[in-house]
């Protein structure tokens, strides 16, 4: 065998059997249901509108410009679409592709950065695919699963090999251009750091520091250089309120704190990440090993002088930002002070540590990247997904070098995975009680009471899991892999069973299909539109938002016409001009008359939706009386109705 031949297979057999193990799962879980709303059916939305009516330039949403995302994701999709026509099977199959490949860069970085401890090459990926939270959020049709294949390749360029020390600067390049048309200028955060910082755990830089600054903001200029070669004409396309909004409020209004109108700004507290941090890590979060680990790599004694200050200023802000997440509530300010004075402080006394350059690099990574996206206002979990192989990468580091240092602390069974075995059996407890104990104790609770029927099954499964926790010897860090991959799996196949009819907005999708087919305007009553029904109906028209109360004074621009639907008309302004016109309701319940009257019916997750035409609607909100409907009010989903009593 050649040497190429015979590194082609090494290669291949690094991926055997995390990678086959992980896919199938994957393709499991990703197809056991179909698109969740809301965040897969709104960018299947945006990408249909954009299909439908030859938007290839500005995204849109329910007749709109869309300046939220930037055009990547929405590109792949429609390439697919061209060569098997439009379906929701290839936007998911993307998904578990990009999954699969951010598994496998995340491996090679790993293998670049710790060059003399393969191991922590080999259990980044394991460890990486038993995140519970990354699996789940990777089963929607986002735009953060591509992100971090960008991150993880454009840090790859910036990281040495054995043959070249010096990065691939035009790739960097590219890699932030394509992560900027994925996701926008929160691209630049991801990989900033270890380029801003790279003297501190580079050679390289430290030694052409000129040419590291230099060719490295060429490349951050390529970056933006692509995304604003889409930009510029999208904005002049988009009209100058889309303009303002892509170049400007649209990323301003995540930066600020406070919640801004009309935008998605999802603002949260400073503390919100660091409170979260052991949910988003689950299970290693759970894996004692790791968490024992972590400290005695990264602080090895002798400490440097102002180490142990430095530690006792971090403890304590912390302590106060815990306080102040538990009630206290502290001034917005104020809890941005203390994340600084957590997370600074630890990372100077960490930069003084005598540390090799891969967790260097990680530290510069993944401290800066927390305290950036903390002091930002608007906050969701999965907006530090890149991070998460930076962990895994930390936690495999920090076990291997114990595993080197402390045999009698890598090999001892009080730092298993004990404490996550006795959670499975914990919670195959309760999975074995649910179906005697939440008919006559929880019979509102519509989660438990939808699960119940199902959950001894599951009860089993985690028995099982919860016995190979326990297991003793090599292979720990595999088996606390497969039970995360393969618990995460079996309780969404249980909320398949048991929730997912109350997500599955298929029966309405297609009601409003054929009204929309017919010409027939159609209203979203009470609540944002967020474009649910337009890919899984194909709708053509725009949703009109129409607001809750009777005799709402009108928009502006309504001149009374009876062919044009506003947003912000009221329902008794919709239903006058459009008799013909349909108005989708949702309610906590319905109430008795809609078994009555509406046209359709069918659970919305802890509530109600139904369809209704809209002089029915409008003459119920008014309490008169209409007229008795022509046919009978449809139930789904049909299994539902046929094994439960409906109040009417």
């Amino acid at each position: 065998m050649s040497n190429s031949a015979y590194i082609r297979s090494e290669h291949l057999r690094a991926l055997w059997p995390w990678l086959p193990l992980w896919s199938v799962m994957a393709l499991l879980a990703m197809f056991s249901h179909g698109p969740m709303p809301m965040f897969s059916t709104r960018t299947l939305a945006v990408a249909w509108e954009m299909w439908a009516h030859g938007h290839w330039l500005v995204p849109h949403i329910n007749g709109d410009p869309y300046s939220e995302k930037v055009p990547l994701l929405f590109w792949m999709i429609h390439a697919g679409w061209a060569v098997f026509g439009v379906n929701d099977v290839w936007p998911r199959f993307l998904e578990v592709a990009f999954g699969g490949v951010q598994l496998v860069l995340a491996s090679v970085l790993a293998s670049r950065l710790f060059p003399t401890r393969p191991w922590v090459a080999k259990a980044t990926p394991w460890l990486l695919m038993a995140f519970a939270y990354a699996f789940l959020f990777g089963l929607q049709i986002m735009y953060e699963v591509l992100l971090v294949v960008w991150v993880l390749a454009a840090l790859l360029c910036l990281t040495p090999t054995a043959t070249r020390a010096e990065p691939r600067w035009w790739l960097f390049g590219l890699m932030v251009g394509l992560g900027l048309l994925t996701k926008g200028p929160v691209m630049v955060v991801h990989v900033l750091f270890p380029f801003l910082l790279g003297p501190l755990w580079n050679t390289w830089a430290r030694e052409n520091r000129a040419r590291w600054y230099g060719f490295g903001l060429l490349g951050l200029l390529i970056g933006f250089a692509i995304l604003l070669a889409w930009a510029i004409p999208a904005g002049q396309a988009g009209g100058e309120a889309y303009r303002q909004r892509l170049f400007f409020t649209q990323t301003a209004g995540r930066v600020v704190s406070e919640r801004t109108q009309g935008l998605q700004n999802h603002a949260r507290p400073a503390w919100y990440y660091l409170v979260f941090l052991p949910v988003i890590v689950f299970p290693l979060s759970g894996w004692l090993r790791g968490i024992v680990a972590l400290p005695m790599t990264l602080f090895r004694r002798p400490w440097r002088a102002g180490t142990g200050a430095a530690l006792i200023i971090a403890g304590a802000a912390l302590l106060l930002l815990l306080i102040s997440a538990a009630g206290a509530h502290f001034n917005a300010h104020v809890d941005q002070a203390l994340l600084v004075l957590v997370l600074v402080p630890l990372f100077v006394a960490l930069m003084r540590q005598p540390l090799e350059s891969g967790l260097q690099f990680l530290v510069v990574w993944l401290l800066p990247a927390l305290l950036t996206f903390s002091l930002i206002g608007g906050k969701q979990l999965y907006y530090v997904l890149p991070e998460l192989a930076g962990v895994t990468m930390l936690v495999a580091a920090a076990v291997a070098d114990l595993r080197e240092r402390h045999k009698g602390l890598a090999s001892s069974y009080a730092l298993g995975t004990w404490p996550l075995s006795l959670g499975a059996f914990l919670l195959a407890i309760v999975l074995f009680a649910m179906p005697s104990i939440v008919p006559t104790h929880f019979p509102d609770n519509l989660w438990l009471t939808g699960m119940a029927p199902f959950s001894r099954f599951f009860g089993v499964i985690f028995v099982v899991l919860g016995a190979l926790l326990l297991l003793r010897g090599r292979g720990e860090m595999r088996r606390l892999a497969f039970a995360g991959l393969i618990g995460t799996v079996s309780l969404n196949a249980l909320f398949t069973l048991g929730l997912w009819y109350r997500y599955d907005l298929a029966p309405a999708s297609a009601f409003l299909a054929q009204a929309d087919a017919a010409g027939r305007p159609i209203g979203n009553l009470g609540t944002e539109y967020n474009g649910q029904y337009h890919f899984a109906g194909r709708l053509m028209h725009p949703i009109a938002r129409l607001n809750e109360l009777t005799g709402a004074a009108p928009q502006a621009d309504d001149d009374d016409d009876d062919t044009t639907v506003h947003d912000g008309d009221s329902l008794d302004d919709f239903a006058r001009h459009h008799p013909d016109g349909l108005v989708v309701s949702y309610a906590k319940h319905p109430p008795a008359n809609a078994f009555r009257f509406a046209r359709l019916i069918q659970p919305s997750r802890t509530g109600w939706l139904m369809i209704w035409d809209a002089p029915t609607l409008n003459a119920l909100h008014m309490d008169r009386v209409p007229p008795e409907p022509k046919q009978p009010t449809l139930l789904y989903p049909q299994d539902y109705w046929r094994t439960r009593t409906a109040v009417r």
